[in-house]
């Protein structure tokens, strides 16, 4: 019987050790990001993105402007916006006092120097190198906001229109239509401000329509770019357009005087529009 039961516990001692050391080589497999994983936190931040640009109605802010090409010129001024319909930049280098202005709407632009008494009234396409922008596109590249061509802001109800995909430390957002002429395209930084977007021609030299953005803050309507520098070729030569925005208000009454000057005041061509600018 001892022998047995030397038998038996000498058993017992060797199935409880390799338990045991079974237990210590046990290891919890370390977790690796998968395509999955990468997609669904793309997705994420592009949902988040498109939340982050709210909805306004009107918006009036200081600051400066800064045209070049050509002659160049700088001012004061006052920026009006009434949202989808129309832009107003009211140049005021002087105690502010307009002495010219700049208007933008969905079919045409107007630019009136009251100092010379002259003006230049063309269709928009004079300075939009050729896109097909509406103002309400204008309006989203002055403030540093994305957008998809024909289909508005990125936000939550057009957020299905775009893709987002990893391009360094930042982001690359682009609608997953895209035109024949041209591709274009948002990037975006780790916080969710856009940094720049930029259009590029599919065939030709044609310069690309770039906007650089800086000094993003966030304000009722979102991240807005408080400076912003859009470049575009504006007949033969490039057209430079710096805006400083300070002291933003939203949805406000606001005022926009849209009208082409009376008698007395000489037409320009549009050609010469960084000339009346520049004087």
């Amino acid at each position: 019987m001892n022998c047995k039961l030397c038998i038996l516990l000498c058993a017992l001692c060797i199935i409880l050790c390799g338990c045991h050391t079974t237990k210590q080589v046990v290891t919890t497999p370390t977790t690796t990001p998968t395509t999955s994983d990468a997609t669904t936190s793309l997705e994420s931040r592009l949902n988040a993105f498109a939340a982050s640009q709210m909805g306004w109605n009107t918006m009036q802010a200081g600051g400066s402007v800064k045209v070049s090409g050509g002659k160049s010129f700088s001012s004061a001024m006052l920026l009006r916006m009434e949202r989808g319909k129309s832009i107003y930049i009211s140049l005021r280098p002087l105690l502010g006092v307009e002495v010219g202005k700049i208007v933008i709407t969905n079919d045409s632009v107007l630019v009136v120097d009251k100092y010379h008494k002259r003006y230049l009234a063309e269709p928009l396409s004079l300075i939009t190198n050729g896109l097909p922008v509406t103002v309400t596109e204008m309006q989203d590249i002055f403030l540093g906001r994305a957008f998809v061509l024909a289909g508005g802001t990125v936000n939550t109800s057009t957020r299905h229109l775009v893709q987002l995909e990893a391009q360094g430390t930042n982001y690359y957002l682009s609608p997953k239509a895209q035109p024949d002429a041209f591709s274009y395209g948002f990037t975006i930084d780790p916080s969710n401000h856009v940094l720049s977007v930029e259009v590029t021609p599919t065939h030709g030299d044609k310069t690309p329509y770039t906007a650089q953005y800086s000094d993003v803050q966030l304000t009722l309507a979102g991240a807005i770019a408080h400076h912003a520098v859009v470049t575009a070729t504006v007949g033969t030569g490039k057209f430079v357009l710096s805006l400083d925005l300070k002291n933003i208000t939203w949805n406000n009454n606001v005022t926009i005087d849209d009208s082409k000057p009376s008698a007395g005041y000489q037409r320009i061509a549009g050609n010469k529009i960084t000339s009346i600018l520049g004087q």
